[in-house]
């Protein structure tokens, strides 16, 4: 019995021994020794029978800790032969820190079976210059070595302050718009008032035409060797009633415009419009020819003047007295209902 049991153990050992020569692997190193920063390539190498599958060491941003990976290739195919397949993956590594690294064994798994690589030892040393390479240096021409400066502070640009600032500041003035709008409002709703103040009324035109005349009568240019400038006036006030009055631009047309449409559109009578015309004739006389006109004349433009106001005026007394009427007849008729209800 103990003679069958040593003979299976054996056979079980030579099995696996034979199995375990289907796939073998090794690490590799350009070089064994670099300075901080430089780069070098870590190979891994496996090889394996062809019908055999093999997962490689699997990394992600360092290989052990101080040694970073910089970027790293595919598993390639290196080479066929005798039902094997060479395989390598190359990692290309590097070191910040100067230290000796020791590069521990890698697993390759198939299965129930794993190999490893051996362990490597990698330097990492600090940059070091030659007697040569430093007798080549001119330290004549290089910078002295100063403190850092302080950021620079410089002003806001007008710009800058309302690229961060400029929607804050449009909403505060609305803001403060709708307070004191909705206070305005507020104000007149509890006082009673209209929310919006009435429109005082326009004078009528012809106070204003009248209030003028009378201005003009008192500075007696004529009087004073003006006549030229007493017919301006004279006839820019008709002009300024003309279109106050019925609306129409008197300011922009001619004399002669001006007359025509006045006898066509009937606006007044034709003794007015006759009036009309001996002030503007004599006004464009004294005004383009250097006319002194007599002082009989200069009286009478007053007088027509007076008179075509007064003769197309609007009569408010007229309105105001029908007015008047029927606020006495409302009254009468609720006197009556009062007594009648009594």
């Amino acid at each position: 019995m103990q003679t069958k049991n040593i003979i299976l153990a054996f056979i079980l050992l030579i099995s696996s021994h034979l199995f375990a020569q289907d796939f073998s692997a090794s690490l590799q190193l350009d070089t064994f020794q670099i300075e901080i920063g430089d780069q070098v390539y870590l190979k891994l190498n496996l090889v394996q029978a062809e019908n055999l599958k093999v997962q490689f060491p699997q990394f992600k941003n360092k290989i052990i800790e101080g040694i970073d990976i910089v970027s790293k290739s595919g598993i390639d195919t290196v080479s066929k032969e005798n039902g094997k397949i060479f395989l390598r993956q190359n990692i290309l590594i590097t070191a910040f820190d100067d230290s000796l690294y020791t590069i521990p064994p890698f697993a390759f798994v198939s299965g129930a079976d794993t190999v490893y690589t051996k362990s490597m030892s990698f330097d990492v040393q600090k940059a070091q210059f030659d007697s040569t390479f430093l007798s080549q240096l001119d330290t004549t021409q290089m910078l002295p070595i100063f403190d850092i400066e302080k950021p620079i502070d410089t002003p806001w640009t007008f710009k800058e302050f309302w690229q961060y600032y400029g929607l804050y500041i449009v909403l505060l003035l609305i803001a403060i718009t709708l307070f004191f709008v909705g206070r305005y409002f507020y104000k007149r709703y509890k006082d009673n008032k209209p929310l919006f103040k009435a429109e005082q009324p326009k004078e009528p035109a012809h106070i204003i035409a009248l209030r003028k005349l009378d201005k003009l009568k008192n500075k007696k240019l004529w009087q004073s060797g003006y006549p030229k400038e007493y017919y301006s006036e004279l006839t820019y006030v008709l002009r300024e009633y003309l279109e106050n009055r019925y609306n129409i631009n008197a300011l922009e047309k001619t004399s002669h415009e001006l007359i025509e449409m006045l006898r066509h559109t009937k606006l007044m009578d034709k003794e007015l419009v006759e009036e009309f015309r001996q002030i503007f004739n004599l006004g464009d006389l004294a005004k383009f020819a250097k006319f002194n006109p007599l002082p009989d004349e200069n009286d009478l433009s007053m007088k027509n003047a007076y008179s075509i106001i007064e003769n197309t005026k609007i009569i408010l007394e007229e309105k105001e007295e029908t007015e008047m009427q029927n606020d006495a007849k409302d009254k009468t008729i609720n006197s009556q209902k009062e007594g009648n209800d009594a």
